[in-house]
């Protein structure tokens, strides 16, 4: 549980630097800024919430996903590397936030309104870094394919997280590649949805062809 504690606190530490960071930015902008800064194209937000919306999102996200690690009771048993790259997923969201803050600051300044294009290219980029985190996590209830199938058996956990490492990582490359030609909106959340969802039916299905073999491996053994 300590080393538990260790990654909670190491990204809360995280999440409180770049919020800070992200709120210093938009603060230090302040006169510059417009009243409203435009997402999306109808909406309007005042400068005052628009400049600390991004630092707020960062620390709750990584807040709650510390304290899910927390409470798993699967995390006490994880050996160093799965700390490591759970502890990078558990950061994601403040690591990515000053990214979001500069573009939100870019958007107001040059009179742009921001559109889905940053949002689904970052969450493009997220997918290469869960992929590349997949390869290193054992078994939990927090990060990765956690279906009745993967979380028995650690054999199909490692089997199909192979898998997942090699689908995400290859979905999120498409997404920062494709994303810059495909409609902004309603296409971009459709473009998002897909590359979300079918990796994580491809190694949900293929968890369950798998489960068998598995069953069959702890009884011979």
């Amino acid at each position: 549980m300590d080393d538990m504690d260790n990654i909670s606190g190491s990204a809360i530490q995280v999440a409180g630097a770049t919020s800070l960071v992200s709120l210093a930015a938009g603060l230090g902008c302040w006169f510059w800024l417009p009243d409203q800064i435009h997402f999306w194209g109808s909406i309007a937000i005042p400068r005052e919430f628009g400049i600390i919306l991004i630092p707020i999102i960062g620390i709750v996200l990584t807040l709650m996903l510390a304290l899910v690690v927390k409470c798993d009771p699967l995390c006490e048993n994880l050996d160093s590397s799965s700390q490591s790259a759970l502890s990078m997923i558990v950061m994601s969201p403040s690591l990515f936030s000053p990214v979001l803050q500069v573009i939100v600051l870019w958007a107001a300044f040059t009179d742009h309104t921001l559109g889905t294009t940053p949002i689904v290219f970052l969450m493009s980029l997220f997918l290469v870094t869960l992929g590349g985190a997949f390869n290193y996590i054992e078994q939990n209830h927090v990060v990765g394919i956690r279906d009745p199938w993967t979380l028995q058996s650690a054999h199909v956990w490692e089997e199909v997280h192979c898998l997942a490492t090699k689908l995400f990582m290859l979905a999120g490359l498409v997404g920062m590649v494709f994303v810059w030609f495909i409609p902004s909106g309603f296409w971009h959340l459709l473009f998002l949805s897909i590359l979300v969802g079918v990796p994580l039916i491809t190694c949900s299905v293929y968890s369950f062809f798998i489960r068998e073999d598995a069953q069959y491996q702890y009884i011979v053994r």
